[in-house]
């Protein structure tokens, strides 16, 4: 590796003279390899059989000073260890490798497999290696706890986010005399799940006994995807070598995501879909939805416009529109609901709604139509 120095020479006559020395300096590795958590992966089941799975393990970025090169040479390595024969490691390299996160395709279902994680440059691997355990699946589907990220949302366009999540068959982890408690991860990305976050990663530990959390995120003005792990500590005589000594053994349910993508409000934001449920001859029934919004207490109320219109050519209002108010509350089945009374048979109508948030946004619905019932003959 070369270096560039600059020397400042004084001379007689008190003029400085730069002289640019270039010299060389001793190979250097990165610092230090990611940081990774013990809940920070998660798998899938292969689509070719039923005997493998593809396990995803994802870690947090090291600094730029710290990867001690100026080039492209820096990169990641991920591999899962074997032993063989003669007791020797072997290294068996992940099938992808991204900025955060490493795929191995193919391990089997009942065997747990441990994972090393390393910085990289040309001069070499970091000293010292990231570890993570991914254990083997459980013999029989209701042996394992059931673990899921409700929903998220925004309070404000400052990065604050509530998440609230529920764990099932949690005495399958959990236990008395343990260290029992989440992991909430979160993590810079431009797409929704399932599409593999590939940012910065950062998370918190979380005691078992809470169901709900707040958060800042660090840049509220970025997409954020979000996920929960339930881990558990216990601590385990070891008798090593012939001494005794204590050491935690840990074990993790692994990452699950958020259900659905994180509710950025903005004045530019849409109502992800608006339906009719039912129509007669004077009325309607009108639902609508939106992403991450089974608890949204971020949101004020409704207001759904609505008037008769000439025709689907031409959507200008036969008369003033009228308009009903819908109080967040006025949901079913986490979906909010109105009913249009005292219409017109056969009649065209344009109906849109606005939703407006506790930090004075205000979300508008595309328009849609729908013509009433005739009457009866």
């Amino acid at each position: 590796m070369y270096k560039m120095e600059q020397i400042y020479v004084r001379s007689i006559s008190m003029a400085v003279i730069i002289i640019n020395l270039t010299t060389q300096s001793f190979a250097e590795t990165p610092k230090r390899p990611p940081k990774i958590d013990i809940g920070s992966y998660e798998y899938v089941l292969s689509s070719v059989n039923d005997v493998t799975r593809d396990v995803i393990v994802y870690w947090q970025n090291i600094q730029e000073n710290e990867k001690h090169t100026t080039d492209n040479s820096f990169e990641y390595r991920a591999y899962y260890t074997a032993i063989a024969n003669n007791n020797t490691i072997i290294l068996h390299p992940s099938n992808k490798t991204f900025a955060n996160h490493a795929t191995f395709v193919g391990l089997e279902l009942f065997i747990g497999y441990n994972i090393r994680v390393y910085s990289a440059n040309k001069d070499g691997l970091s000293t010292e290696y990231a570890s993570i355990y991914i254990p083997s699946l459980p013999g029989k589907r209701n042996d394992t706890v059931s673990l899921s990220l409700t929903k998220v949302k925004t309070y404000n366009d400052e990065g604050v986010y509530e998440l609230s999540w529920e764990i099932h068959n949690s005495q399958k982890l959990f236990a008395p005399n343990q260290l029992n408690y989440y992991t909430l991860y979160w993590c810079e990305n431009d797409m929704n799940h399932p599409h593999q976050c590939n940012g910065y990663m950062d998370w918190i530990n979380i005691p078992r006994t809470e169901t709900r959390y707040i958060i800042s995120v660090p840049n509220y003005w970025k997409d954020y995807q979000f996920s929960i792990s339930a881990n558990s500590k216990a601590l385990r005589k070891n008798n090593a070598n012939g001494n005794e000594a204590y050491k935690f053994k840990s074990i993790s349910s692994g990452m699950v995501w958020e259900s659905c993508t994180t509710l950025h409000i903005t004045k530019f934001s849409k109502v992800n879909s608006i339906w009719i449920s039912e129509v007669g001859k004077t009325y309607m029934a009108l639902r609508w939805k939106l992403d991450c919004s089974e608890k949204i207490n971020f949101i004020y109320d409704f207001h759904v416009f609505y008037c008769p219109i000439h025709s689907l050519d031409n959507f200008s209002c036969l008369e003033s529109p009228r308009f009903k108010v819908v109080e967040r509350y006025m949901k079913q089945d986490h979906t909010p609901f109105a009913f249009l009374s005292d219409l017109k048979p056969s009649t065209m109508y344009k109906i849109l709604i606005s939703v407006y948030t506790l930090n004075d946004n205000v979300i508008e619905t595309d328009p849609i139509t729908m013509a009433t019932l005739p009457e009866a003959e």
